[in-house]
């Protein structure tokens, strides 16, 4: 005789299961997914924060904390809170000891400003633009801007290649996770002025590359020096020739003066980085980077040990 309880329906810890499964993995922890998806939005919320504080600031006051800045104080601060309630330190993101940080970030500026420098010269030698000195080209405009440039780094590394990114490569492993993140670095761009026709198709398609390259960048040191500097090279030389910074205006040491040939070619008002130049130069860049084994030692965080058995 069945008791009016069916012995079909299911215990309450039955019914409990694919919750668990939902958000917690074979070794009883939040999976990754929900971890990148809670950073996520711990950092908005932080940088919206500290984004409104700095704008009541004095004027001279905010020439220094820059936006920027502050958004990458909110995902500091964020990526601090998540580590701490996995008692991780915060080196664990990304940072490295302070001699190799310096040397991986000296080399990235020059690497950064080299990319910037073979696509200009090749776009210069095409009669592209020729140069121009700038009003205010004294040691002041490169501070400004080299200071700025920083603060932008630092933000957009922490924010696509640091606890976010990390969390996601454990869940689904680095191919996927440079694909996804590589993407969204490219539709946040996506809004910036200066892309006008043709020019919104080649540079998003550059921001897309340069994603992925500063990925790997981070995944062949296991730091996020590299990326750092080769972010402030290239936004850095671009800045101070003058050229739009994914449309962004900036008052260099020089001024760029265009010859008349198509945007295709010069990137017009965003900037080289909508010059199909640009692509050819990341492609040949990922492709080097792709072939080299990296600089990892045993003090560099391995987000790639997690990558098989932790689960999304």
């Amino acid at each position: 005789m069945m008791s009016p309880c069916s012995a079909e329906e299911p215990s309450p810890t039955e019914r409990s299961r694919p919750m668990k499964s939902i958000f917690i993995n074979s070794e009883r922890r939040l999976r990754n997914g929900w971890k990148v998806l809670g950073s996520v939005a711990l950092s908005v919320a932080l940088i919206l924060g500290l984004v409104l504080l700095q704008k009541q600031l004095p004027v001279e006051l905010r020439r220094i904390v820059s936006g920027p800045l502050c958004a990458f104080f909110g995902v500091l601060l964020s990526s601090w809170l998540c580590l701490r309630l996995e008692r991780e330190p915060l080196s664990s993101l990304g940072i490295l000891p302070v001699r190799r940080s310096a040397r991986d970030f000296g080399l990235g500026i020059l690497g950064g400003a080299a990319l910037v420098g073979a696509v200009a010269a090749v776009v210069f030698s095409l009669d592209g633009f020729h140069l121009e000195r700038a009003a205010s080209n004294g040691a002041a405009a490169i501070f400004k801007v080299s200071w700025f440039m920083l603060g932008v780094a630092l933000f957009e590394e922490t924010l696509f290649h640091g606890y976010a990114f990390q969390r996601a490569i454990r869940g689904m492993g680095p191919m996927w996770t440079q694909l996804v993140f590589a993407a969204v670095f490219s539709l946040a761009h996506a809004f910036n002025p200066g892309m006008d026709g043709g020019a919104r198709t080649v540079a998003l398609t550059a921001t897309f590359l340069a994603g992925w390259m500063l990925g790997l960048c981070y995944l062949r040191t296991g730091g996020l020096a590299l990326p750092v500097g080769v972010h402030v090279g290239w936004n850095g030389l671009l800045g101070l020739l003058g050229f739009g910074v994914s449309g962004e205006e900036f008052k260099g040491m020089w001024m760029p003066v265009f010859h008349g040939q198509p945007e295709w070619l010069t990137g017009g008002r965003y900037g080289l980085e909508a010059s199909v130049v640009t692509l050819v130069v990341l492609c040949l860049f990922i492709l080097a980077l792709s072939r080299w084994k990296g600089t990892r030692q045993s003090e560099a965080p391995t987000p790639l040990t997690g990558a098989q058995g932790q689960g999304a």
